[in-house]
Protein backbone atom coordinates (compact mmCIF):
# COMPACT_ATOMS: atom_id res chain seq x y z
CA UNK A 1 0.00 0.00 0.00
CA UNK A 2 1.18 3.59 -0.64
CA UNK A 3 2.74 5.34 2.33
CA UNK A 4 0.69 7.93 4.27
CA UNK A 5 1.00 11.56 3.18
CA UNK A 6 3.09 13.90 5.40
CA UNK A 7 1.21 17.03 6.43
CA UNK A 8 3.48 19.35 4.39
CA UNK A 9 2.76 17.38 1.18
CA UNK A 10 -1.05 17.56 1.45
CA UNK A 11 -1.39 20.95 -0.35
CA UNK A 12 0.64 19.50 -3.25
CA UNK A 13 -1.56 16.40 -3.27
CA UNK A 14 -4.69 18.54 -3.62
CA UNK A 15 -3.17 20.46 -6.54
CA UNK A 16 -2.21 17.18 -8.22
CA UNK A 17 -5.76 15.89 -7.79
CA UNK A 18 -7.04 19.05 -9.45
CA UNK A 19 -4.62 18.62 -12.38
CA UNK A 20 -5.60 14.98 -12.79
CA UNK A 21 -9.28 15.91 -12.86
CA UNK A 22 -8.70 18.61 -15.51
CA UNK A 23 -6.72 16.16 -17.64
CA UNK A 24 -9.42 13.50 -17.25
CA UNK A 25 -12.11 15.93 -18.44
CA UNK A 26 -9.92 16.89 -21.40
CA UNK A 27 -9.26 13.22 -22.21
CA UNK A 28 -12.96 12.36 -22.27
CA UNK A 29 -13.95 15.34 -24.43
CA UNK A 30 -14.23 14.09 -28.02
CA UNK A 31 -16.08 17.15 -29.30
CA UNK A 32 -12.85 18.98 -30.04
CA UNK A 33 -9.23 18.18 -30.83
CA UNK A 34 -6.53 18.44 -28.19
CA UNK A 35 -4.62 21.69 -28.36
CA UNK A 36 -1.12 22.56 -27.11
CA UNK A 37 -2.59 25.73 -25.58
CA UNK A 38 -4.68 23.50 -23.30
CA UNK A 39 -1.82 21.18 -22.38
CA UNK A 40 1.09 23.57 -21.92
CA UNK A 41 -0.31 25.43 -18.84
CA UNK A 42 -0.96 22.08 -17.14
CA UNK A 43 2.55 20.90 -18.02
CA UNK A 44 4.03 24.06 -16.51
CA UNK A 45 1.91 23.72 -13.33
CA UNK A 46 3.09 20.11 -13.00
CA UNK A 47 6.72 21.21 -13.34
CA UNK A 48 6.17 23.74 -10.53
CA UNK A 49 4.60 21.08 -8.30
CA UNK A 50 7.57 18.77 -8.92
CA UNK A 51 9.90 21.53 -7.73
CA UNK A 52 7.69 22.17 -4.68
CA UNK A 53 7.71 18.47 -3.80
CA UNK A 54 11.49 18.27 -4.15
CA UNK A 55 11.88 21.31 -1.87
CA UNK A 56 9.53 19.81 0.73
CA UNK A 57 11.59 16.61 0.63
CA UNK A 58 14.84 18.53 1.08
CA UNK A 59 16.17 18.14 -2.45
CA UNK A 60 15.36 14.48 -3.16
CA UNK A 61 12.13 13.49 -4.92
CA UNK A 62 12.28 9.78 -4.06
CA UNK A 63 15.12 8.10 -2.19
CA UNK A 64 16.35 4.65 -3.16
CA UNK A 65 14.16 1.85 -1.73
CA UNK A 66 11.63 4.42 -0.46
CA UNK A 67 8.03 3.35 -1.04
CA UNK A 68 6.03 5.85 -3.12
CA UNK A 69 3.10 7.53 -1.39
CA UNK A 70 -0.16 8.82 -2.86
CA UNK A 71 1.60 12.01 -3.97
CA UNK A 72 4.11 10.01 -6.02
CA UNK A 73 1.37 7.89 -7.58
CA UNK A 74 -0.67 10.94 -8.56
CA UNK A 75 2.37 12.73 -9.95
CA UNK A 76 3.13 9.67 -12.08
CA UNK A 77 -0.44 9.58 -13.38
CA UNK A 78 -0.42 13.29 -14.25
CA UNK A 79 2.93 12.97 -16.03
CA UNK A 80 1.67 9.97 -17.99
CA UNK A 81 -1.50 11.78 -19.07
CA UNK A 82 0.45 14.86 -20.16
CA UNK A 83 2.83 12.60 -22.06
CA UNK A 84 -0.02 10.85 -23.87
CA UNK A 85 -1.49 14.26 -24.74
CA UNK A 86 1.82 15.23 -26.35
CA UNK A 87 1.75 12.01 -28.38
CA UNK A 88 -1.82 12.82 -29.47
CA UNK A 89 -0.57 16.22 -30.62
CA UNK A 90 2.10 14.51 -32.74
CA UNK A 91 4.96 15.87 -30.62
CA UNK A 92 6.63 12.46 -30.47
CA UNK A 93 10.21 13.77 -30.40
CA UNK A 94 9.82 15.90 -27.26
CA UNK A 95 10.72 14.80 -23.74
CA UNK A 96 7.19 15.07 -22.26
CA UNK A 97 6.01 12.56 -24.90
CA UNK A 98 8.84 10.21 -23.93
CA UNK A 99 7.61 9.80 -20.32
CA UNK A 100 4.75 7.40 -21.16
CA UNK A 101 7.06 5.34 -23.37
CA UNK A 102 9.70 5.04 -20.64
CA UNK A 103 7.03 4.05 -18.11
CA UNK A 104 5.66 1.41 -20.50
CA UNK A 105 9.14 0.00 -21.17
CA UNK A 106 9.73 -0.03 -17.41
CA UNK A 107 6.55 -2.08 -16.85
CA UNK A 108 7.55 -4.48 -19.62
CA UNK A 109 11.05 -4.83 -18.17
CA UNK A 110 9.69 -5.57 -14.71
CA UNK A 111 7.76 -8.48 -16.22
CA UNK A 112 10.80 -9.56 -18.26
CA UNK A 113 12.94 -9.39 -15.14
CA UNK A 114 10.56 -11.79 -13.40
CA UNK A 115 10.94 -14.31 -16.24
CA UNK A 116 14.67 -13.61 -16.29
CA UNK A 117 16.16 -14.99 -19.52
CA UNK A 118 15.69 -13.89 -23.12
CA UNK A 119 17.39 -14.25 -26.47
CA UNK A 120 19.36 -11.26 -27.72
CA UNK A 121 17.12 -10.76 -30.75
CA UNK A 122 14.11 -10.46 -28.44
CA UNK A 123 15.82 -7.68 -26.46
CA UNK A 124 17.10 -5.81 -29.52
CA UNK A 125 13.89 -3.79 -30.16
CA UNK A 126 13.97 -2.58 -26.55
CA UNK A 127 17.61 -1.57 -26.98
CA UNK A 128 16.64 0.49 -30.03
CA UNK A 129 13.81 2.16 -28.13
CA UNK A 130 16.09 3.05 -25.21
CA UNK A 131 18.71 4.44 -27.59
CA UNK A 132 16.08 6.60 -29.30
CA UNK A 133 14.69 7.85 -25.99
CA UNK A 134 18.15 8.63 -24.66
CA UNK A 135 18.83 10.73 -27.75
CA UNK A 136 15.64 12.78 -27.20
CA UNK A 137 16.48 13.34 -23.51
CA UNK A 138 20.07 14.38 -24.26
CA UNK A 139 18.95 16.93 -26.87
CA UNK A 140 16.32 18.46 -24.55
CA UNK A 141 18.73 18.51 -21.63
CA UNK A 142 21.38 20.23 -23.76
CA UNK A 143 18.83 22.82 -24.96
CA UNK A 144 17.39 23.22 -21.41
CA UNK A 145 13.92 22.61 -22.85
CA UNK A 146 12.63 21.42 -19.46
CA UNK A 147 13.55 22.32 -15.89
CA UNK A 148 16.21 20.23 -14.12
CA UNK A 149 13.73 18.58 -11.67
CA UNK A 150 11.53 17.41 -14.57
CA UNK A 151 14.55 16.09 -16.48
CA UNK A 152 15.64 14.33 -13.28
CA UNK A 153 12.36 12.38 -13.19
CA UNK A 154 12.74 11.39 -16.84
CA UNK A 155 16.35 10.32 -16.42
CA UNK A 156 15.49 8.30 -13.29
CA UNK A 157 12.83 6.40 -15.22
CA UNK A 158 15.23 5.86 -18.10
CA UNK A 159 18.06 4.55 -15.88
CA UNK A 160 15.67 2.08 -14.18
CA UNK A 161 14.91 0.60 -17.61
CA UNK A 162 18.54 0.62 -18.69
CA UNK A 163 19.64 -1.20 -15.52
CA UNK A 164 17.14 -4.04 -16.06
CA UNK A 165 18.07 -4.26 -19.75
CA UNK A 166 21.76 -4.69 -18.92
CA UNK A 167 20.93 -7.32 -16.31
CA UNK A 168 18.89 -9.29 -18.87
CA UNK A 169 21.69 -8.93 -21.40
CA UNK A 170 24.22 -10.37 -18.94
CA UNK A 171 22.31 -13.67 -18.72
CA UNK A 172 22.82 -14.11 -22.49
CA UNK A 173 26.59 -13.89 -22.18
CA UNK A 174 26.65 -16.47 -19.36
CA UNK A 175 25.53 -19.29 -21.69
CA UNK A 176 28.12 -21.09 -23.83
CA UNK A 177 27.38 -21.72 -27.54
CA UNK A 178 26.95 -25.48 -26.85
CA UNK A 179 23.95 -24.78 -24.62
CA UNK A 180 22.28 -22.16 -26.84
CA UNK A 181 20.12 -24.71 -28.77
CA UNK A 182 18.66 -26.00 -25.49
CA UNK A 183 18.16 -22.48 -24.15
CA UNK A 184 16.41 -21.43 -27.37
CA UNK A 185 14.18 -24.51 -27.27
CA UNK A 186 13.14 -23.65 -23.71
CA UNK A 187 12.47 -20.03 -24.67
CA UNK A 188 10.28 -21.25 -27.55
CA UNK A 189 8.28 -23.47 -25.17
CA UNK A 190 7.86 -20.52 -22.80
CA UNK A 191 6.56 -18.36 -25.67
CA UNK A 192 4.05 -21.06 -26.56
CA UNK A 193 2.90 -21.24 -22.94
CA UNK A 194 2.45 -17.46 -23.02
CA UNK A 195 0.26 -17.75 -26.13
CA UNK A 196 -1.86 -20.42 -24.43
CA UNK A 197 -2.15 -18.39 -21.21
CA UNK A 198 -3.46 -15.38 -23.14
CA UNK A 199 -6.37 -17.33 -24.62
CA UNK A 200 -9.79 -16.79 -23.10
CA UNK A 201 -10.11 -20.54 -22.57
CA UNK A 202 -7.63 -23.38 -22.83
CA UNK A 203 -7.39 -27.04 -21.75
CA UNK A 204 -4.74 -29.19 -20.11
CA UNK A 205 -4.37 -31.13 -23.39
CA UNK A 206 -3.01 -27.88 -24.96
CA UNK A 207 -0.15 -27.94 -22.46
CA UNK A 208 0.60 -31.68 -22.46
CA UNK A 209 2.79 -31.74 -25.66
CA UNK A 210 4.93 -28.95 -24.22
CA UNK A 211 5.31 -30.81 -20.92
CA UNK A 212 6.43 -33.89 -22.84
CA UNK A 213 8.99 -31.80 -24.72
CA UNK A 214 10.26 -30.42 -21.40
CA UNK A 215 10.62 -33.96 -20.10
CA UNK A 216 12.71 -34.90 -23.15
CA UNK A 217 15.01 -31.93 -22.50
CA UNK A 218 15.29 -32.90 -18.83
CA UNK A 219 16.30 -36.45 -19.79
CA UNK A 220 19.29 -35.09 -21.74
CA UNK A 221 20.99 -34.22 -18.46
CA UNK A 222 23.69 -36.46 -17.00
CA UNK A 223 23.97 -36.21 -13.21
CA UNK A 224 21.96 -33.02 -13.42
CA UNK A 225 24.26 -31.42 -16.05
CA UNK A 226 23.88 -30.72 -19.76
CA UNK A 227 26.99 -32.01 -21.56
CA UNK A 228 28.70 -30.87 -24.76
CA UNK A 229 29.34 -33.33 -27.65
CA UNK A 230 32.81 -34.11 -26.30
CA UNK A 231 31.43 -34.89 -22.83
CA UNK A 232 32.65 -31.65 -21.23
CA UNK A 233 30.42 -29.48 -19.02
CA UNK A 234 29.85 -26.17 -20.84
CA UNK A 235 29.36 -22.85 -19.04
CA UNK A 236 25.84 -21.60 -18.34
CA UNK A 237 24.49 -24.66 -16.50
CA UNK A 238 22.80 -22.56 -13.82
CA UNK A 239 21.06 -20.33 -16.38
CA UNK A 240 19.73 -23.20 -18.52
CA UNK A 241 18.80 -25.42 -15.58
CA UNK A 242 17.06 -22.50 -13.89
CA UNK A 243 15.15 -21.79 -17.10
CA UNK A 244 14.13 -25.46 -17.37
CA UNK A 245 12.80 -25.44 -13.79
CA UNK A 246 10.99 -22.15 -14.45
CA UNK A 247 9.26 -23.41 -17.60
CA UNK A 248 8.29 -26.65 -15.80
CA UNK A 249 6.70 -24.50 -13.10
CA UNK A 250 4.92 -22.30 -15.64
CA UNK A 251 3.46 -25.35 -17.40
CA UNK A 252 2.27 -26.76 -14.07
CA UNK A 253 0.67 -23.42 -13.18
CA UNK A 254 -1.26 -23.38 -16.46
CA UNK A 255 -2.54 -26.91 -15.86
CA UNK A 256 -3.82 -25.74 -12.45
CA UNK A 257 -5.88 -23.05 -14.22
CA UNK A 258 -7.82 -25.78 -16.07
CA UNK A 259 -8.83 -27.58 -12.84
CA UNK A 260 -11.36 -26.93 -10.10
CA UNK A 261 -8.44 -26.22 -7.74
CA UNK A 262 -7.71 -22.90 -9.44
CA UNK A 263 -8.10 -20.02 -7.00
CA UNK A 264 -11.27 -17.89 -7.45
CA UNK A 265 -9.18 -14.81 -6.56
CA UNK A 266 -6.73 -15.50 -9.39
CA UNK A 267 -9.57 -16.42 -11.75
CA UNK A 268 -11.13 -13.01 -11.11
CA UNK A 269 -7.83 -11.28 -11.93
CA UNK A 270 -7.41 -13.48 -15.00
CA UNK A 271 -10.85 -12.50 -16.31
CA UNK A 272 -10.10 -8.80 -15.79
CA UNK A 273 -6.81 -9.10 -17.67
CA UNK A 274 -8.35 -11.07 -20.54
CA UNK A 275 -10.94 -8.31 -20.86
CA UNK A 276 -8.22 -5.61 -20.92
CA UNK A 277 -6.26 -7.64 -23.51
CA UNK A 278 -9.36 -7.96 -25.71
CA UNK A 279 -9.97 -4.20 -25.50
CA UNK A 280 -6.34 -3.51 -26.46
CA UNK A 281 -6.60 -5.92 -29.40
CA UNK A 282 -9.65 -4.04 -30.65
CA UNK A 283 -7.78 -0.76 -30.24
CA UNK A 284 -4.88 -2.16 -32.27
CA UNK A 285 -7.30 -3.01 -35.11
CA UNK A 286 -9.03 0.38 -35.12
CA UNK A 287 -6.09 2.47 -33.86
CA UNK A 288 -5.44 4.24 -37.12
CA UNK A 289 -8.96 5.62 -37.30
CA UNK A 290 -10.39 5.97 -33.82
CA UNK A 291 -7.69 5.77 -31.15
CA UNK A 292 -6.46 8.77 -29.24
CA UNK A 293 -3.23 8.02 -27.36
CA UNK A 294 -4.80 9.31 -24.15
CA UNK A 295 -7.21 6.32 -24.35
CA UNK A 296 -4.30 4.12 -23.28
CA UNK A 297 -4.11 5.75 -19.85
CA UNK A 298 -7.29 3.96 -18.74
CA UNK A 299 -5.66 0.59 -19.43
CA UNK A 300 -2.32 1.58 -17.91
CA UNK A 301 -4.15 2.65 -14.76
CA UNK A 302 -6.13 -0.61 -14.56
CA UNK A 303 -2.95 -2.66 -14.94
CA UNK A 304 -1.20 -0.54 -12.30
CA UNK A 305 -4.07 -1.22 -9.88
CA UNK A 306 -3.72 -4.98 -10.50
CA UNK A 307 0.07 -4.90 -9.94
CA UNK A 308 -0.50 -3.07 -6.63
CA UNK A 309 -2.54 -6.07 -5.42
CA UNK A 310 0.65 -8.11 -5.18
CA UNK A 311 2.16 -8.80 -1.81
CA UNK A 312 4.98 -6.32 -1.23
CA UNK A 313 5.83 -7.14 2.37
CA UNK A 314 4.95 -5.58 5.67
CA UNK A 315 6.21 -2.32 7.11
CA UNK A 316 8.04 -4.39 9.69
CA UNK A 317 10.61 -6.46 7.77
CA UNK A 318 10.52 -9.13 10.48
CA UNK A 319 6.91 -9.96 9.63
CA UNK A 320 7.44 -10.00 5.85
CA UNK A 321 6.89 -13.42 4.28
CA UNK A 322 9.54 -13.76 1.56
CA UNK A 323 7.78 -16.76 -0.01
CA UNK A 324 4.81 -14.51 -0.82
CA UNK A 325 6.79 -11.54 -2.15
CA UNK A 326 5.50 -10.35 -5.52
CA UNK A 327 2.61 -12.83 -5.55
CA UNK A 328 -1.14 -12.34 -5.60
CA UNK A 329 -2.85 -13.51 -2.41
CA UNK A 330 -6.31 -14.96 -1.88
CA UNK A 331 -8.86 -13.94 0.77
CA UNK A 332 -7.06 -16.09 3.38
CA UNK A 333 -3.74 -14.37 2.68
CA UNK A 334 -2.21 -17.38 0.89
CA UNK A 335 -0.37 -17.33 -2.46
CA UNK A 336 -2.28 -19.92 -4.56
CA UNK A 337 -0.88 -21.89 -7.49
CA UNK A 338 -1.56 -20.48 -10.94
CA UNK A 339 0.28 -17.15 -10.54
CA UNK A 340 1.89 -17.60 -13.96
CA UNK A 341 -1.30 -17.07 -15.95
CA UNK A 342 -1.80 -13.65 -14.31
CA UNK A 343 1.84 -12.68 -14.86
CA UNK A 344 1.75 -13.80 -18.50
CA UNK A 345 -1.40 -11.74 -19.13
CA UNK A 346 0.11 -8.69 -17.42
CA UNK A 347 3.19 -9.05 -19.61
CA UNK A 348 1.03 -9.35 -22.74
CA UNK A 349 -1.06 -6.27 -21.91
CA UNK A 350 1.94 -4.09 -21.12
CA UNK A 351 3.64 -5.14 -24.37
CA UNK A 352 0.50 -4.30 -26.36
CA UNK A 353 0.37 -0.82 -24.82
CA UNK A 354 4.03 -0.26 -25.64
CA UNK A 355 3.46 -1.40 -29.24
CA UNK A 356 0.52 1.00 -29.59
CA UNK A 357 2.62 3.86 -28.21
CA UNK A 358 5.48 3.06 -30.58
CA UNK A 359 3.11 3.19 -33.54
CA UNK A 360 2.35 6.85 -32.77
CA UNK A 361 3.21 9.03 -35.75
CA UNK A 362 4.37 12.67 -35.48
CA UNK A 363 1.02 13.97 -36.72
CA UNK A 364 -1.35 16.10 -34.66
CA UNK A 365 -4.82 14.81 -33.85
CA UNK A 366 -6.51 17.41 -36.09
CA UNK A 367 -4.40 16.28 -39.04
CA UNK A 368 -4.63 12.52 -38.36
CA UNK A 369 -7.77 11.89 -40.52
CA UNK A 370 -6.03 13.47 -43.52
CA UNK A 371 -2.83 11.50 -42.90
CA UNK A 372 -4.80 8.26 -42.55
CA UNK A 373 -6.62 8.88 -45.84
CA UNK A 374 -3.34 9.64 -47.61
CA UNK A 375 -1.61 6.50 -46.28
CA UNK A 376 -4.62 4.40 -47.35
CA UNK A 377 -4.55 5.86 -50.88
CA UNK A 378 -0.79 5.29 -51.00
CA UNK A 379 -1.18 1.62 -50.00
CA UNK A 380 -3.87 1.10 -52.64
CA UNK A 381 -1.74 2.69 -55.36
CA UNK A 382 1.30 0.59 -54.37
CA UNK A 383 -0.86 -2.55 -54.48
CA UNK A 384 -2.16 -1.61 -57.94
CA UNK A 385 1.37 -0.90 -59.18
CA UNK A 386 2.61 -4.30 -57.92
CA UNK A 387 0.11 -6.10 -60.15
CA UNK A 388 2.02 -4.73 -63.14
CA UNK A 389 -1.19 -4.45 -65.16
CA UNK A 390 -1.88 -1.19 -67.06
CA UNK A 391 -4.61 1.03 -65.60
CA UNK A 392 -7.07 3.02 -67.68
CA UNK A 393 -7.78 6.68 -66.83
CA UNK A 394 -11.20 5.59 -65.60
CA UNK A 395 -9.65 3.13 -63.12
CA UNK A 396 -7.32 5.82 -61.77
CA UNK A 397 -10.04 8.48 -61.60
CA UNK A 398 -11.24 7.67 -58.00
CA UNK A 399 -7.69 8.02 -56.66
CA UNK A 400 -7.20 11.26 -58.53
CA UNK A 401 -10.46 12.68 -57.13
CA UNK A 402 -9.57 11.66 -53.59
CA UNK A 403 -6.17 13.35 -53.79
CA UNK A 404 -7.79 16.44 -55.31
CA UNK A 405 -10.27 16.64 -52.41
CA UNK A 406 -7.38 16.44 -49.91
CA UNK A 407 -5.42 19.02 -51.91
CA UNK A 408 -8.39 21.40 -51.64
CA UNK A 409 -8.06 21.34 -47.85
CA UNK A 410 -4.67 23.06 -48.10
CA UNK A 411 -4.29 26.83 -47.84
CA UNK A 412 -1.02 28.29 -49.03
CA UNK A 413 0.33 24.74 -49.14
CA UNK A 414 -0.51 24.01 -45.47
CA UNK A 415 -3.20 22.12 -43.57
CA UNK A 416 -4.93 24.13 -40.82
CA UNK A 417 -7.19 22.91 -38.02
CA UNK A 418 -10.61 24.37 -37.21
CA UNK A 419 -9.00 26.98 -34.94
CA UNK A 420 -6.76 28.22 -37.72
CA UNK A 421 -3.64 26.70 -36.14
CA UNK A 422 -1.01 24.54 -37.88
CA UNK A 423 -1.06 21.00 -36.42
CA UNK A 424 2.08 18.85 -36.21
CA UNK A 425 2.81 16.64 -39.20
CA UNK A 426 2.67 19.13 -42.10
CA UNK A 427 5.79 17.79 -43.80
CA UNK A 428 4.75 14.15 -43.37
CA UNK A 429 1.31 14.77 -44.90
CA UNK A 430 2.68 16.85 -47.79
CA UNK A 431 5.37 14.22 -48.53
CA UNK A 432 2.78 11.43 -48.51
CA UNK A 433 0.54 13.47 -50.82
CA UNK A 434 3.44 13.98 -53.24
CA UNK A 435 4.27 10.26 -53.11
CA UNK A 436 0.66 9.49 -54.08
CA UNK A 437 0.86 11.87 -57.03
CA UNK A 438 4.12 10.24 -58.13
CA UNK A 439 2.53 6.77 -57.94
CA UNK A 440 -0.40 8.04 -60.04
CA UNK A 441 2.02 9.37 -62.67
CA UNK A 442 3.85 6.03 -62.71
CA UNK A 443 0.58 4.18 -63.28
CA UNK A 444 -0.42 6.56 -66.09
CA UNK A 445 2.93 5.97 -67.81
CA UNK A 446 2.40 2.21 -67.55
CA UNK A 447 -0.90 2.66 -69.39
CA UNK A 448 0.74 4.86 -72.09
CA UNK A 449 3.34 2.16 -72.71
Amino acid sequence: MPESIPQEEKPILLKLLNLRMRLSVMKRDRTTHLDINQIEPIRQETAQLIEELINVRHGVLLKDHQKPNRCDDLLDEVCQMISLCFLSLGKTRESPAVYSQVVSISHCFERLDEFGIYAEEFLEPYANMLKDIKNVLEIDERNETLSKPVMQILWNKFHQCDTIYKRLLNTIHEVSPELLPIRNQLLRIRRQLLIIACQSNFHSKDILPLQEELQEIDEQRVDGKFLAADGSIPAGQAVVTGLLDQVHRFAYDLVIVTTSDFSPALQSLRERLVEIKNHLERLALTQKWTMRQTDLFTYQHQLHDIVKLRYHGEDDDKTTDQDKMGKFLDAEGNAPDGQTVVNFLLHKCYRMILELLNESVPVGEALTPIYNQLTSVKKCLIAVKKTGAPCTPEELYPYQMKLASIEDLRKDGKFYDDRGDLPEGQALCVNTLEECYQLLDDLRQMDDN
